[in-house]
């Protein structure tokens, strides 16, 4: 990964959902590698290292995490969900209802975690089920408390790469600087920490 990226440190991304909705499918569309149309579910979490550079043409590096959409291995992935900057929670039209539940599991863990809604499968959805997507989005967005909404393809390299850049543009959000206030025990001013980032 570059290190150009102003002393930033790496953003945490994952991608979570139902087995087989296409998380792994996803990220080998972003690092542009061949399409399959089947690929076997992922039993362990697999990280891999992007950078991604921003409007303002400074970078960030980003540490992508597939997670085991199974639920005999979910409690192995919560464990990876922790220090989590954003959530890529994946769906497709068939099972939208899980979102909740995904998101629930990520804030439990972390609290603050970004979430991003991403309907995935854009490809075999018909114009009518495409408009009700759509047009639910604004609602799932504010619900439900999420970033924003994408509707991607992994087989058409829709949506794939404007998704990543965003989970790249919420660096200043995440690692704004911030100024805490602590209780002098001797004194002292009290010093102003601000993210390492």
């Amino acid at each position: 990964m570059s290190s150009n990226t102003n002393g930033r440190r790496p953003l945490k991304v994952i991608l979570v959902g139902s087995s087989g909705v296409g998380k792994t499918s996803l990220i080998s569309a972003f690092f542009d590698q061949p399409y399959e149309t089947e690929t076997q579910p992922t039993v362990a979490p697999a990280y891999c290292g992007a950078t991604i550079e921003l409007k303002d043409k400074s970078k960030v590096d980003l540490q992508i995490w597939d997670t085991a959409g199974q639920e005999r291995f979910q409690s192995i992935g919560g464990m990876f969900y922790r220090e989590s900057d954003i959530a890529f929670v994946c769906f497709d039209f068939q099972n939208k209802a899980t979102i909740p539940n995904w998101i629930n599991r990520v804030h439990a863990q972390v609290s603050d975690c970004i979430i991003f809604l991403v309907a995935t499968k854009s490809d075999i959805l018909s114009d009518e089920e495409t408009a009700e997507l759509q047009a639910e989005a604004p609602n799932l967005v504010r619900e439900l408390k999420a970033q924003q909404f994408f509707l991607t393809s992994a087989s058409k390299m829709s949506g794939v790469r404007e998704l990543f850049q965003e989970a790249g543009e919420c660096v200043n959000q995440i690692c704004k600087t911030t100024t805490a206030v602590s209780v002098p025990l001797d004194n002292k001013r009290p010093k102003e920490q601000s993210c390492k980032c």
